[in-house]
């Protein structure tokens, strides 16, 4: 993440290790866009914003500390399950808030990640998102979480 026009919680809690998985990670998949949330160093019921890809300062500040259950990355914390959306741009769901268009994803996938030695545990969520509208196979989704897992080896 650059720091131009990024908040201080940002600043604070980006990590340039993460950050680097996630640009790997997002081009392994032929995505544009990427985000990394952690429960930890977040307070109860939060997930903080570490690292980002090819998002926008707006998007990213506005994603700086996300509440369990509010947006694509919060209610995958909250439910521990991927979440996919066909097209981010025009989805009525309620799931993605109306800031995350500014993305310009359409395609997109959040990720839950959980503790090797606690399962259930949530420490990570990753988002991932395409340029063009797309549906999600559970084969996809399982590859794509099967390598979000990698991220805790960055952080």
């Amino acid at each position: 993440m650059s720091d131009v026009q990024l908040n201080e919680t940002v600043r604070k809690n980006s990590s340039p290790s993460v950050n680097a998985w996630l640009s790997a990670f997002v081009e392994r998949h032929g995505g544009f866009v990427g985000s990394v949330h952690l429960a930890e160093p977040a307070e109860e019921g939060e997930i903080v914003l570490v690292a980002a890809h090819n998002l926008p300062p707006g998007v990213v500040n506005g994603a700086a500390v996300v509440v369990i259950g509010k947006g694509m990355a919060g209610v995958t914390a909250e439910r521990k399950e991927p979440i996919g959306l066909t097209d981010l741009q025009t989805d009525t769901s309620g799931v993605a808030r109306p800031p995350a268009r500014l993305s310009g994803s359409k395609g997109s996938v959040t990720l839950p990640v959980f503790d090797p030695a606690t399962p259930g545990r949530l420490v990570a969520v990753v988002g991932l998102g395409f340029p063009q509208a797309r549906e999600f196979t559970d084969e996809e989704i399982e590859r794509y979480g099967k390598d979000a897992e990698s991220v805790l080896a960055a952080a």
